[in-house]
């Protein structure tokens, strides 16, 4: 009964420590979506009616490519080479460019795309550096 008990107790203690675990990663997720967001509008000095325009697109944009990486490291998803990979997100990028401009023109479009880039490498540089200490 005692090795009963402390198995259940071992199991107990394991499935609460995935669970804060996976709090925790969820809420670092938000925080740097939060964080992204903030970038973006300020980079692309949006105005509320802007944002309230191009992030719900911006939104739909991020999900297609979160879908396409997926694929990509699932060994289940569709078998493709490097060159189709890229080429898939261009055309999702080509897509998405033609929505953007009717709500933040041409301009601010292209600054989108440099705009996120240099998001992701300061937010890589940021984990680096924390890993690194």
């Amino acid at each position: 009964m005692k090795k009963l008990i402390f198995i259940f107790f071992l199991l107990f203690a394991s499935i609460t420590n995935i669970e804060a675990q996976n709090q925790d990663r969820h809420n670092l997720f938000k925080q740097i979506e939060a964080a992204k967001i903030a970038f973006l509008t300020k980079e692309l000095s949006l105005t509320p009616a802007d944002a309230e325009r191009f992030f719900p697109l911006y939104n739909q944009y991020q999900k297609e490519m979160r879908e396409l990486i997926q694929q990509r490291r699932s060994k289940t998803g569709k078998k493709r080479g490097e060159l189709e990979y890229d080429s898939e997100v261009l055309a999702l990028k080509m897509r998405y460019r033609d929505s953007f401009i009717p709500i933040i023109n041409a301009q601010r479009t292209a600054k989108f795309f440099e705009a996120e880039r240099e998001f992701r490498e300061k937010l890589l540089k940021e984990l680096r550096e924390r890993r690194s200490h």
